[in-house]
């Protein structure tokens, strides 16, 4: 039989105690962990995985580039961040490049992004190398539904600037 590589969405044990403390006890201090660590780790350890059996299968990662346009200008500092990202790991960087102008929609309203998850999908390429995770989504929320979208279909996301580093840069 085979394990579903599906996450869990429900609570595990230790978040259900967690909650019921807190419902008892709302006195006390609490530690909350930081969501942009748990994503960057989860992204990092799904792009080791997938990496490692692409070269356990003796593939090579194939990516696509991708990043916002402001103002209809290429964003070609950030393209060429992303390729030089991806050839010193040693990836193939696919020929064509996906941009989206910057604006308010979310992700999935965007033609750039659409036509990097379709060739993910397809089998025609293995992640996305982007500048920043700010480039897929402003908000964690939509950004961790496309870390598990891709994660459901054998991609990844990759960043020149983890997650951790952008929000440094951003305070």
């Amino acid at each position: 039989m085979r394990q579903s590589t599906t996450p869990h969405r429900g609570q595990d044990w230790m978040a259900q105690e967690r909650a019921t403390d807190e419902w008892l006890r709302p006195d006390r201090v609490r530690i909350e962990p930081d969501p942009l660590t748990r994503l960057m780790i989860a992204r990092r350890a799904t792009v080791e995985r997938v990496v490692q059996q692409l070269r356990t299968n003796g593939r090579v990662p194939r990516v696509c580039l991708y990043a916002l346009a402001v103002g209809g200008h290429v964003p070609t500092h950030s393209l060429n961040a992303a390729r030089a990202f991806a050839e010193q790991q040693g990836w193939q960087v696919a020929t064509e490049d996906y941009t989206d102008c910057h604006g308010t929609t979310g992700p999935m309203a965007r033609p750039g992004w659409d036509q990097v998850r379709q060739r993910i999908r397809a089998g025609l390429a293995d992640g996305v190398v982007v500048l920043t995770q700010t480039m897929i989504s402003l908000r964690l929320d939509e950004y961790e539904r496309q870390l598990a979208w891709l994660d459901e279909h054998f991609g990844f996301i990759t960043l020149v600037i983890p997650e951790r580093d952008t929000a440094a840069v951003q305070e």
